[in-house]
């Protein structure tokens, strides 16, 4: 009887021990992001979240796409908080102006330089992660979405000659990086919100606009321009961070399981962008807009001449060490 009431009595504190101790599995990442259920991105993120999951390393994963949490700037603010985990997001840049540094004319201008600058170990990517580690952010890999052209509704004139004037006025996001970079390539720019784009293009307010993928301009407006350049001048880019107090929470398995995941993510960014403006390039030019060449020798000039034009303007805006840091990269 003693024996049977002892082993009863081990049996119940061994069931207590267990349901005191957290399960394997008891960290929950909280997963935001900003696209449709049924974006690419998001889609990406799915596998994300699955590979993170299917690691078994004490980590469970959920992706909130649509911004169910919030838009970009609340979900950065949330990020730093801790109380969202890792977004896929536009990086805000009202916390520090100089996260604008990523749309810095040229920055990349050809894939293979995306690939290079965009990983660790280039002079900006470190920088980058710099700026918003003071915040509380960890880069986790920055995700293109395609290269920004010139989107033109008439024809314009020396449009591979930086620096002469095209003859046209265009709409430039309302950015010192974007200002800089259109002066230097030699259009004239104009603020207009892009709400108000569209009608902007249809009465002749602006003769076209800066900031749109070939994606972009086709779905959205390819019934009203008639030329399409692209200069690869600008990235459409987002980025996956990460809150540093879910970092500091995390063991080296699984960092190293976030980490993995993330970057695989960013390197499929990559070719998925690559892969998408080939495919809108052409499907611009079946819809009977004038795709211009720009490549070879015309364009390397037409790309060294920008940058040695705006990026010494830029210095005051952002210090000659950052701009020093970001012609490493190209050098």
């Amino acid at each position: 009887m003693f024996q049977k009431t002892a082993r009863s009595l081990a049996a119940g504190a061994l069931l207590a021990v267990a349901a005191a101790t957290p399960s394997f599995a008891d960290i929950k990442l909280k997963i935001s992001g900003q696209h449709a259920t049924d974006h690419p991105a998001t889609l990406a993120l799915k596998k994300v979240e699955k590979a993170i999951e299917e690691a078994d390393v004490g980590l469970e994963a959920k992706v909130f796409p649509s911004n169910q949490l919030g838009d970009y700037t609340l979900v950065y603010e949330d990020i730093i908080r801790g109380n969202v985990d890792i977004a896929h997001l536009s990086v805000p840049s009202q916390l520090d102006p100089d996260l604008e540094t990523n749309f810095f004319p040229f920055l990349v201008s050809d894939y293979d330089e995306m690939r290079r600058i965009y990983s660790p170990g280039s002079c900006f990517y470190k920088a980058y992660g710099d700026m918003q580690e003071k915040l509380g952010v960890r880069l986790m890999g920055i995700v293109p979405e395609g290269f920004i052209g010139v989107a033109l509704t008439k024809p314009a004139q020396h449009l591979m000659e930086a620096g002469v004037d095209k003859g046209v006025l265009i709409r430039v996001p309302p950015v010192d990086t974007f200002s800089a970079g259109a002066r230097a390539m030699g259009f004239r720019g104009t603020t207009i919100s892009y709400a108000d784009l569209y009608p902007a293009l249809q009465t002749g307010v602006a003769d076209g606009w800066i900031g749109g993928t070939a994606a972009l301009n086709y779905t959205g407006f390819r019934d009203i321009i008639t030329d399409f350049i692209p200069y690869r001048a600008y990235v459409e880019a987002t980025a996956y961070v990460m809150s540093e107090k879910t970092w500091e929470n995390l063991d080296e398995a699984q960092r190293k399981t976030v980490s993995d995941a993330l970057a695989q993510a960013a390197q499929e960014a990559v070719n998925r962008a690559e892969a998408e403006d080939e495919e809108y390039l052409a499907k611009l030019t079946e819809a009977g807009i004038n795709v211009h060449d720009f490549s070879g020798e015309e364009a390397s000039k037409f790309v060294a001449d920008v940058r040695a034009t705006a990026w010494p303007a830029l210095e005051e805006r952002f210090g000659a060490e950052l701009v020093s840091c970001l012609k490493s990269d190209i050098e």
